[in-house]
């Protein structure tokens, strides 16, 4: 397999038959202590590294940032039981530069945000950052914290809404375009 269908088999995780049990799991341990975890896939600097990108990402606002909602873990389950090897070279990789870079960075978030403009403008060399975006948006939303306070979440359905107008000020309705920026 050539690098190009690596990156293009990227975005094709939650294909994977392990995804749902990922996301299973990962709902399910939401309740576990801070200290029970034990990554599979990240050493424990990768996740010092991962936690502070997440939190670039996803900051605390009226809702808690995405490592709060432990979106971390379920970076470290989807990407150990749901890639193969080379996508995950790809991955540790990405991470080892990004950590490299972002310590030396003056403006964190500012770098973050150039990252993730090459990502979704297709660099090659940046589409491990697209990846780790969608799955932190994915193990945000799928969070209670994300989906009872980051969405217009309503417990009793009334009606449904076909159409939804949008505003800057608009939370999502359950449907996510994975592609936001920061």
């Amino acid at each position: 397999m050539d690098r190009r269908q690596v990156l293009q088999s990227l975005g094709l995780i939650s294909a994977h038959a392990l995804f749902p049990t990922v996301l299973t799991g990962f709902l399910a341990s939401c309740n576990n202590k801070e200290g029970s975890f034990t990554p599979e896939f990240f050493t424990h600097d990768e996740l010092k590294t991962i936690e502070e990108v997440i939190d670039i990402i996803i900051p605390a606002t009226k809702t808690f940032s995405a490592s709060q909602t432990k979106a971390q873990y379920f970076l470290d389950q989807v990407f150990a039981k749901c890639l193969i090897t080379e996508q995950q070279a790809i991955i540790k990789s990405g991470i080892a530069q990004m950590a490299k870079d972002l310590e030396g960075a003056k403006d964190k978030k500012q770098y973050i945000t150039d990252i993730d403009k090459k990502a979704f403008d297709n660099n090659p060399d940046y589409a491990f950052f697209k990846t780790i975006k969608q799955y932190t948006l994915i193990g945000f939303f799928t969070s209670q914290e994300g989906t009872t306070k980051a969405s217009n979440y309503v417990k009793v359905p009334v009606e449904y809404k076909g159409e939804v107008p949008v505003t800057e000020n608009t939370l999502n309705y359950g449907k996510t375009n994975l592609q936001y920026n920061l």
